[in-house]
């Protein structure tokens, strides 16, 4: 059998996520996408496949040896990202005292340093890229004591030791794939804070992006680049499927939804056609909607749009390789309120180029733009990125400790005009000046349309709160 393992610790949810960071001021819990998927493709294929998510059900350590005891393993598959990858190799080394299953890493972080992986961290093996397809050729090459040299996206060692990493494999057709395997995972669970239905889960329409943004993980360790599209009756059945197990929100957890304007017209229809009406939202650029397109999406159910802003400065945008501009930025938010949709937005600070000055503009913006809900972050050089090579080349990493790659708190890139301080202080700044606004507490309350909405409206501010005075108590003691 094989066991999926999403590793214990709710503080690293997002290892499935673009930028696998630590749970977030608002208390943010997503499901592992990837694991999930793997699990019931192989799974589909006739191979015993379990997926236990650890951290969403609050389990500890310790609670591993109970899944030992009950599953009898004979290999497990951990999730990693980097900034959990020293609690990922604990638990690994943890279970190599506890049984004699073989670990298999995957995920992002073993995808950018796949020799580095192998030598340093207590893996077995490790998956490069897209993994469903090569655990299912490594498993049955594991079983018939076959050549791992044939099997494309592993990383293993031979007889004598040595370190092998096979040649990556050809990105995968994504309708070969099934949908997760949610029977497996506690739904109700999951957490997302400006979502309006409880649960909402994510679900990928597609996977990749083609804009060639610095700092964005997936597109450049995962997808080469590239992107791939599900059928939209495929993707229709998946929301089907999880409104039957009472989901009653969906968002579309791809790069960019609108990057391909038929993609999202079929997936608008499917859903019409088959009479689904649910509430979704998706992530968007300003330079990907115009009018017809959000109306499009209005109509089957989208409230809400996600947009990337990450500045609001033109040169800042230009060091990035976004590939937008801050008036098309604006036009998208002026064109998404007057449609009547609500609208994210997403920050991101100390890139490079950044002043103090164009972060105030940024903020400025923001409050202009009055959004529903604002996150604020950190430009983090994550291994395989070409931020990361040229924060290595130009030695200006100021941390080679994994943990401290936190997109939401740390700032470890040394800049021409910023002090780390000052960016991360400027964060909570935001964050305090956008959702602590009267005008804005007294917006969200009177949106509450149903009492179940009031639980989650004071949970999120809660845990801004006291993140916040933890901050300030950290600050008092510093000084």
């Amino acid at each position: 059998m094989i066991l999926f393992l999403n590793a214990p610790g709710v503080e690293f949810h997002q290892r499935s996520s673009r930028w696998g960071g630590r749970i977030n001021r608002s208390g943010y819990l997503v499901l592992p996408i990837f694991l999930a998927t793997a699990a019931n493709y192989l799974k589909k294929q006739g191979i015993d496949s379990r997926i236990v998510d650890a951290a969403a059900s609050g389990m500890r350590r310790e609670d591993i040896d109970d899944l030992l005891r009950k599953h009898d393993p004979e290999i497990i598959v951990i999730e990693a990202s980097t900034i959990s990858i020293n609690e990922d190799a604990e638990t690994a080394r943890y279970l190599k005292d506890r049984c004699a299953a073989r670990i298999v890493l995957v995920g992002f972080h073993v995808s950018a340093l796949p020799e580095r992986s192998m030598r340093e961290l207590p893996a077995d093996f490790i998956c490069l890229g897209e993994y469903e397809k090569t655990l299912l050729e490594f498993y049955r090459a594991w079983k018939n004591h076959g050549d791992y040299r044939r099997v494309k996206g592993l990383g293993w060692r031979d007889e004598g030791g040595n370190i092998r990493i096979n040649d990556r494999r050809p990105l995968i057709d994504l309708d070969e794939l099934p949908m997760p395997l949610y029977d497996d995972l506690p739904l109700k669970n999951y957490y997302d804070p400006i979502a309006r239905n409880r649960p909402c889960i994510s679900v990928r329409t597609m996977r990749g992006c083609p804009f060639r943004c610095i700092y964005c993980v997936a597109p450049q360790v995962m997808y080469e680049r590239k992107v791939r599209f599900r059928k939209a009756e495929f993707v229709a059945e998946e929301v089907e499927y999880l409104i039957s197990r009472g989901v009653r929100e969906i968002f579309f957890d791809d790069e960019t939804f609108t990057v391909n304007r038929q993609h999202v017209y079929s997936i608008c229809r499917s859903l019409k056609e088959r009479g689904i009406r649910i509430d979704w939202s998706c992530f968007a650029r300003g330079d990907c909607v115009d009018e017809e397109m959000l109306e499009e999406m209005e109509s089957a159910g989208c409230y809400m749009i996600r947009y990337g802003i990450e500045s609001f400065d033109d040169r800042v945008l230009r060091s990035l390789k976004k590939g937008i501009t801050t008036d098309q930025i604006r036009r998208a938010f002026r064109l998404t309120r007057r449609l009547g949709l609500k609208t994210h937005a997403t920050v991101m600070y100390g890139a490079p180029e950044e002043t103090m000055e164009t972060m105030r503009n940024t903020l400025k913006f923001v409050l202009e733009a009055d959004p529903d809900y604002a996150q604020f972050t950190i430009c983090t050089p994550y291994p395989g990125t070409e931020y990361y090579d040229w924060a290595l080349k130009e030695n200006r990493l100021l941390s080679g400790n994994w943990s401290d790659f936190d997109g939401s708190s740390r700032m470890i890139v040394k800049s021409d005009h910023l002090t780390p301080g000052l960016v991360e202080n400027y964060v909570d700044h935001s964050y305090r000046v956008f959702y602590f606004r009267f005008r804005y507490v007294l917006k969200r309350l009177l949106r509450i349309r149903r009492w179940g909405e009031v639980y989650y409206v004071f949970k999120s501010g809660y845990n801004l709160i006291k993140r916040h005075a933890g901050l300030a108590l950290a600050g008092i003691r510093k000084n």
